[in-house]
């Protein structure tokens, strides 16, 4: 049985985003890995799923350093209403001390965080936030975990919705090593990296113009370190087009690596959302 690997342990939106994708991949069982890191090393020749984006906290900029290293394709995406409760065996706030929060889970609670004196003890999943408020003996912890799980414990203490926004949402990506063809809807998304092979004036305006003089719609842009030296940087950019248009883009990339000034790697062609 081929797998899929995902950040566990179960009950993560990562695994729930996992059963979607499951959908259409009838010989793939979950696999669960303990951090994003280990999801991205341990891929192999299976699939594995990495949250990427979140509406309230942005990239999850270690999944996109793990597809850059790792040089995993994307495959396919998907978009997951995300919600979180706190809990506590503590009868009111004062009492608590330590609490537990996933890594981007903090950045989407930071208005419910910031009105208390929490010392916040970062995780890396949600389950593992619940797993250690349920194993540490002290009264004096809570944890925010996301509120599917809520109704399987009985907490002395729980505020729903604390997140800083009710509109919160993240994407995922279906990844692997190797690029597979897919047939595609009416619209497309595309992920691509620019590497800069020299660094000169005008190198990020060169990439742009290229995407304006073809009316391809940008969706995001990102600098990231090339990791060859202070200063040296990646162009990871999002746009989004029509099927029909994918021919458009292919002459694009085919266009900048007849330079010798950058390098265009393809990252993934997928539906949209």
């Amino acid at each position: 049985m081929n797998k899929l690997k995902v950040l566990g342990p179960k009950g993560t939106y990562s695994d729930i985003a996992s059963r979607y994708f499951l959908k259409e991949l009838p010989n793939y069982e979950i696999e669960y890995e303990k951090s994003i890191l280990n999801v991205a090393l341990n891929i192999g020749d299976n699939l594995a799923v990495l949250p990427f984006e979140n509406s309230l906290d942005g990239f999850v900029l270690e999944s996109l350093d793990q597809i850059i290293s790792n040089n995993l394709k994307i495959l396919k995406q998907y978009k997951l209403d995300i919600d979180f409760a706190f809990v506590s065996n503590c009868d009111n706030l004062d009492e608590i001390k330590d609490v537990y929060v996933q890594f981007k889970t903090y950045g989407q609670c930071l208005d419910f965080i910031s009105k208390h004196n929490f010392n916040i003890l970062k995780t890396e999943s949600n389950i593992e936030s619940l797993n250690l408020l349920l194993d540490n003996n002290s009264k004096n912890c809570g944890a925010i975990i996301p509120i599917h799980v809520l109704k399987k414990y009985d907490f002395k203490l729980s505020i729903l919705h604390v997140a800083d926004s009710k509109n919160n949402e993240t994407r995922f990506f279906l990844v692997s090593k190797e690029n597979t063809k897919i047939k595609h809807n009416k619209d497309c998304s595309v992920s691509i990296l620019f590497n800069a092979i020299i660094d000169k004036p005008g190198i990020l305006f060169n990439i742009l113009k290229r995407f304006h003089d073809r009316n391809i719609n940008l969706n995001a842009i990102m600098s990231r370190p090339s990791k060859n030296g202070i200063g040296q940087y990646n162009f990871y950019i999002e746009c989004s087009l029509k099927s029909i248009d994918l021919k458009i883009l292919y002459e694009l990339i085919d266009d900048v690596n007849k330079t010798n000034e950058l390098k265009a790697i393809l990252l993934g062609v997928y539906d949209a959302i």
